[in-house]
C-alpha cells in the first residue's frame, strides 16, 4: 500500500560521486530528472517534524532534510547518506521508512539560467528518533543552503495549508496514515487485540487518516506569493 519496491541490479555502487561546476550542472539539469531521497525527521513522541528553511532555489522555504541520490542507490541508502551529510547523524537504511513518492517540476533553480527550472522524482522517508537520539540533538545545517532549522508540530504544518508547500503537507498526511496503520497492527498483536471495540476504533482512525491523505490524481500548479509568504494551489 505504501512501500516502494526497490530492485537493484548489480554490479552497483561503483560510481564515485562527481560534483559538477555550476555551468555543467545547469546543462545536466536541462536534460535530466533528478532522483531525490528526502526525509521527515520525526520526534520520539511522533508529534513533531524537523524542517530546514532553505535559502536557495528550488524551494527557498521550509523543506525536508535530504537531496539527490547516486547511481546504484536504493532510496533508503540515499536517505541515510543525506541525513549523515546534512545533520551529522548515522543511521542504517533499515531506519528509513518510505512514506510517499512525488513528481515535482520547479520553475526556478539555483544554477543559471535560473528560469529554466528543474525536475525531481522524490521518495519521502520517515526517520523516527528515539528519546536519546532526539536529546543528543543534530548538527547545524549548511549555512550556505539553509537559514535555520526548527521542530514543528505535525498537526500545525498540516493545518497551515497556505503556509507550507502542498507536497510537504501531503507527505505529513501520508505519515499520519502510516502511524494509524501501525497503531491498528499493534492493537491486533498485543493484549488489546482481544478487544473488538479497540480494534474497531483503530480501524476507523486508519480509514479516516487514509481518506485525509488522498492525493489528487491530476497535476497541481503551486504558486508562492512571496509578499504574503503563502502558497496558492491551482488544480
Amino acid at each position: 500500500m505504501f512501500e516502494t519496491p526497490q530492485f537493484v541490479t548489480g554490479p552497483w555502487n561503483r560510481v564515485k560521486p562527481v560534483f559538477l561546476e555550476d555551468r555543467e550542472y545547469g546543462l545536466a539539469l536541462d536534460a535530466l530528472v533528478k532522483g531525490c531521497s528526502d526525509v521527515l525527521v520525526i520526534s520520539a513522541d511522533g508529534q513533531r517534524v524537523l524542517l530546514g528553511r532553505r535559502k536557495v532555489e528550488p524551494q527557498p522555504d521550509w523543506w525536508y532534510i535530504g537531496g539527490r541520490v547516486r547511481p546504484g542507490d536504493t532510496t533508503t541508502a540515499g536517505a541515510s547518506r543525506n541525513v549523515r551529510r546534512e545533520l551529522g547523524l548515522e543511521f542504517p537504511e533499515e531506519r528509513f521508512e518510505v512514506v510517499a513518492n512525488y513528481s515535482m517540476v520547479w520553475a526556478y533553480r539555483q544554477q543559471a539560467p535560473q528560469e529554466n527550472g528543474t525536475a525531481d522524482i522524490s521518495t519521502i522517508h520517515a526517520l523516527h528518533l528515539t528519546e536519546e537520539e532526539e536529546k543528543n540533538g543534530v548538527r547545524s545545517l549548511d549555512p550556505d543552503e539553509y537559514a535555520e532549522s526548527k521542530w514543528w508540530s505535525i498537526d500545525e504544518v498540516i493545518s497551515k495549508t497556505d503556509r507550507f508547500h502542498p507536497c510537504l503537507v501531503s507527505s505529513l498526511k501520508s505519515l499520519k496514515s502510516k502511524q494509524a496503520l501501525h497503531a491498528l497492527e499493534k492493537a491486533t498483536e498485543d493484549g488489546s487485540g482481544n478487544n473488538a471495540d479497540a480494534i474497531a476504533k483503530k480501524a476507523l482512525e486508519f480509514v479516516n487518516a487514509m481518506q485525509n491523505a488522498k492525493v489528487a490524481q491530476k497535476s497541481t500548479r503551486v504558486i508562492f506569493d512571496e509578499k504574503n509568504c503563502i502558497y496558492i494551489e491551482q488544480k
